[in-house]
């Protein structure tokens, strides 16, 4: 693939490829760096188009979150909010991106196997997310931002 035509559809619609292939050739044992992978594409879904997409990505209520494979129970704290967008999808991508952008990630698990990762951010969020919740996450992102169904 060549030239991006729109940079902020093109990234996104890249990035969920990237997921794709990487799941269909995932490698077994020590090799599989798919924690590593989601939190990359991560930062390309959530820090890079924030700024111009943030109307792509829905103002739905907290209870609607387990559709993206969010349940109210993985937010351990929303911390200081926003009441216009509090408790909404919207606001959870925004934490997220906080906690991305600001290096604001623990990872859980064992030695051979990265279970959860806990995103932060300096308002008092916290999240800890299964990664196979952060998966279903980061693909239903990538295809709401460039329209596309799950």
């Amino acid at each position: 693939m060549g030239v991006y035509e729109q940079f902020e559809t093109d990234f996104p619609k890249r990035t969920l490829k990237i997921i794709e292939q990487y799941e269909r050739k995932l490698p077994k044992g020590r090799e599989n760096y798919e924690v590593t992978l989601l939190v990359n594409c991560m930062l390309g879904l959530l820090v890079l188009p924030y700024q111009h997409l943030t109307d792509q990505i829905p103002n739905m209520a907290v209870d609607r979150l387990p559709e993206w494979s969010i349940e109210s129970t993985l937010i351990r704290s929303w911390g200081r909010r926003n009441q216009q967008q509090a408790g909404t999808l919207r606001e959870l991508v925004h934490r997220l991106r906080n906690g991305v952008a600001h290096l604001r990630i623990q990872a859980e698990g064992s030695e051979a196997d990265i279970t959860h990762l806990t995103f932060t951010d300096n308002n008092g969020f916290e999240a800890r997310i299964p990664v196979a919740n952060l998966r279903v996450f980061v693909k239903k992102l990538a295809a709401t931002i460039i329209k596309e169904p799950v």
